[in-house]
């Protein structure tokens, strides 16, 4: 792994080929890898590209938002901040249960922080896995390129991740890039052994009225399964080291792949308006035409050729060896009318109109006879209707409401109905304001969860709609770096995976209560960040979530020699409450319900120092440092110890030019 690193580094170092663009809006970076003040610019107007030409090194990024329909700026990590908090599922949620190594099952412990994917096997591993929705586009005026790597670990239990970006525009409107992620982690305890690997190629395209962005991307995740400990008292009473530890399952293995080809074009008609912005044009139309193309692959498989009796609940199939799979193709078609605001002398707002096609085949295992059975394909389809009013250029307020009904189909009659709001005190995007927020969805269950045929687990089941009424509140100050919302759900028809680790529904309504804060403490070059999540289920039993959450990143910052070095010492804390957290079935890949024992009340400490030189970020650092004082019931899920201490080290290298 590391020789690879070594050849990456020395490959990418080499990529010095770069064009004279245009200027475009975005960040305009410097040599010192921080974003530059228009001074600075001037001051380093002299500088000279790698072919002699003059060429300020500016990168416009973003993201596609609401179906495809629009774009949302995104801005680029070029700080010290949280560069040791490489973990995935720890960038999209502050507490998790998962099984204790990187790149293993996870399930966030924030009700409004979890994620369903289409694929229901993705759903514990979405944090890790690159698709169409989650790709940055690029525009830049000089080669882009960002690699990060982290290590640490004996081997045998070494931990690996590799990330590298390349992109560059090939003319003034028309940017490529490619981009590569890996997680090697052995673990610590046997059989935990992970690997990811996401490799995409994506491109943009934008010259008047056309647009186009492509995405061709895969995913494979392998992931032994263990079953966790066989004892955890040998984790949390005893000395033995964590390889010697029994676990339940040595031979369990998953296996998950993704395919996605995405295309999305778009075509303005109508009086041409010119927006320039910090010198930047760009092209208005009354109307906008948009089609998206989204073909996805997915499968999913579990073997075990060692079946350890007394872990299985069950035997359907065969006494002796387990391989259980299930595959899912996928079309989805898109047309969409926009009616942009301002545009029109008939509507003031913008409007937004659509219509969605989506066909899927499964294959999976289904039952021919009384004792027979075999892999059959099952097509199924989807036809959808979408709706949307707007007003995102208000002076103060901006809103956007979108319905989506599935008038035909498996989904029938599922709809969605999604109400956001921000108001600003003073100018917008002065930073200070709140924001108002409201959903009413009623959505059938995932397909596989009515009917599965596998070879420990089986189901046949009618199963509901579920509904869920979601409505929240935010205040948020970037000035005084404070943050305080609140969510309110109610879910009538809640569908989970019980204690058998088999599909239910509640019988009756859930509701939960979820309120944060987020405040960002400074005293001189002390910086205290604060996050805390607080929530209340109106039914542990069926609903089980930790009372209170908190991350605490605390540490000192500063910087020498004209800011060219720059140094970041801290600790940082992950905590929450005791609570019945999940169990998790690896023959399904699904956490579900446990009444065994409450687990939390146990604070992970990790240790670190950061330090910038130049373009380059580096940090060490020492993950759970309180591993060997004080209590040992560091279990994030049933039976699942988190890996003990381990020392930590890695770097971010950026450059462009």
């Amino acid at each position: 792994m590391k020789q690879y690193f070594i050849i990456l580094a020395l490959v990418f170092g080499l990529s010095t080929i770069s064009f004279a663009q245009r200027k475009l809006s975005g960040a305009s970076i410097g040599p010192d890898g921080k974003s530059m003040s228009q001074k600075s610019k001037n001051d380093d107007s002299k500088m000279l590209d790698s072919l002699g030409y003059n060429v300020e090194s500016v990168i416009k990024t973003w993201k596609l938002t609401d179906m495809n329909s629009s774009v949302k700026e995104f801005k680029l990590d070029t700080v010290l901040g949280e560069i040791q908090n490489y973990n995935p599922i720890y960038r999209r949620s502050i507490s998790n249960s998962y099984l204790g190594n990187l790149g293993a099952a996870y399930q966030s412990n924030i009700y409004i922080d979890r994620e369903k994917d289409e694929f229901l096997f993705f759903d514990a591993y979405r944090a890790y896995m690159d698709k169409p929705e989650d790709i940055v586009y690029f525009n830049t005026t000089t080669p882009y390129t960002r690699l990060f790597y982290e290590t640490g670990g004996p081997k045998g239990q070494s931990e690996n991740l590799l990330k590298v970006l390349q992109t560059q525009n090939i003319s003034p409107n028309w940017n490529f890039g490619i981009k590569y992620d890996l997680i090697s982690s052995d673990g610590q305890y046997q059989n935990q052994r992970t690997k990811l690997y996401d490799l995409t190629v994506f491109s943009s395209y934008k010259k008047r009225n056309y647009g186009m962005n492509l995405v061709l991307n895969m995913n494979r995740i392998s992931a032994n399964e263990n079953g966790g400990v066989v004892n955890d008292d040998l984790v949390t009473d005893g000395d033995e080291e964590p390889e010697n530890i029994q676990i339940n399952l040595t031979e369990g293995k998953s296996k998950l792949t993704n395919f996605n080809l995405f295309m999305n074009h778009s075509y303005g008609i109508g009086k041409e308006r010119e927006i320039v912005i910090e010198k930047d044009t760009t092209y208005s139309y009354a109307i906008d035409l948009l089609y998206t193309l989204n073909y996805g692959k997915n499968s999913w498989q579990f073997k075990d050729e060692n079946l350890n009796k007394e872990f299985y609940p069950n035997f359907f199939l065969n006494q002796n060896s387990t391989f259980d799979k299930v595959e899912q193709a996928m079309v989805k078609n898109t047309f969409q009318i926009v009616f942009n605001e301002n545009e029109n002398k008939w509507i003031r707002l913008g409007a937004r109109f659509g219509i969605e096609s989506e066909f899927l085949k499964y294959n999976l295992r289904r039952n021919v006879s009384q004792y027979a059975w075999q892999q059959k394909d099952e097509n199924i389809h989807n036809n959808q209707l979408v709706a949307s009013l707007f007003s995102l250029s208000g002076k103060s307020v901006n809103w956007k409401a979108v319905g989506k009904f599935v008038f035909e189909g498996y989904r029938q009659n599922d709809f969605d109905l999604d109400y956001q709001l921000t108001k600003w005190f003073g100018e917008k995007n002065s930073g200070h304001g709140f924001k108002l927020s409201g959903r009413l969805e009623s959505t059938t269950p995932n397909y596989i969860m009515e009917k599965y045929y596998g070879n420990h687990q089986q189901w046949d089941l009618k199963l509901d709609k579920q509904t869920e009424l979601r409505a929240g509140v935010e205040y948020f100050n970037k000035k005084y770096r404070f943050k305080i919302g609140a969510n309110f759900s109610q879910i009538d028809n809640y569908t989970y995976f019980g204690l058998q680790a088999t599909p239910e529904q509640a019988s009756s309504g859930i509701s939960v209560l979820t309120g944060y804060l987020q405040k960002n403490f400074k005293l001189g070059n002390f910086y205290l960040n604060q996050s805390l999540v607080g929530q209340n289920s109106s039914n542990e039993k069926v609903l089980p979530l930790p009372t209170l959450s908190i991350y605490s990143n605390n540490y000192y910052k500063n910087e020498f020699f004209n800011g060219a070095l720059g140094i970041q010492t801290g600790v940082s804390i992950h905590y929450n409450t005791s609570f019945y957290a999940p169990d998790y079935m690896p023959a399904t890949g699904q956490f579900f319900l446990q009444d065994q024992k409450e687990l939390g009340d146990y604070p992970k400490v990790n240790v670190y120092f950061n330090f910038r030189i130049k373009r380059t970020r580096l940090f060490v650092m020492y993950e759970h440092a309180n591993a060997s004082i004080g209590s040992k019931n560091y279990f994030s899920a049933l039976h699942y110890p988190i890996n003990p201490s381990m020392l930590k080290y890695g770097l971010i290298w950026t450059f462009y030019n």
